[in-house]
């Protein structure tokens, strides 16, 4: 095992120093992404090496938080939250692709159809995402209660 030479406040500050790089990589990521998409319009290879770091933040926590029956702390695992976050991750995908179809076609109906598939496929997706989560997630949990009753 490898010294730890903090003591159990500087410990604490630690982890929240943690905690608050993670938000400013994860945030300011994704803020890139959104810029970059809306400044080159739609060039994915400009972006790649953001999007990769990214997702592998995202995939690593979300394994890392269902291995150890962690969802969130001030949100449940229910259809509606899941409900709700599929429609403003539609929503906000939805307008980013409304503005770069406009911005690089002038197309105004075409750009709302545009946004309007992209809003729909976005909620679908992230929809069954969230739902398959939660089931994986409360499974998990359930399993960890029963091993710590055992």
């Amino acid at each position: 095992m490898k010294k730890n030479n903090l003591d159990e406040a500087q410990e604490q500050k630690m982890l929240q120093i943690e905690h608050n790089a993670y938000g400013i990589a994860f945030w300011g990521l994704l803020a890139a992404i959104v810029i970059q998409q809306l400044l080159d319009g739609g060039n994915d290879r400009s972006i790649l090496g953001e999007i990769v770091v990214f997702l592998t933040m995202c995939f690593y926590v979300l394994i890392a938080c269902l291995k150890n029956g962690i969802w969130d702390r001030r949100l449940r695992p229910s259809g509606r939250v899941n409900l709700i976050a599929s429609l403003c991750s539609g929503l906000c995908v939805g307008v980013l692709w409304g503005i770069i179809s406009y911005r690089n076609y002038h197309n105004p109906l075409g750009s709302l159809l545009t946004a309007v598939c992209m809003l729909l496929s976005t909620f679908a997706l992230t929809l069954a995402a969230l739902s398959i989560t939660t089931s994986i997630f409360k499974k998990r949990q359930k399993r960890l209660e029963a091993e710590m009753e055992e």
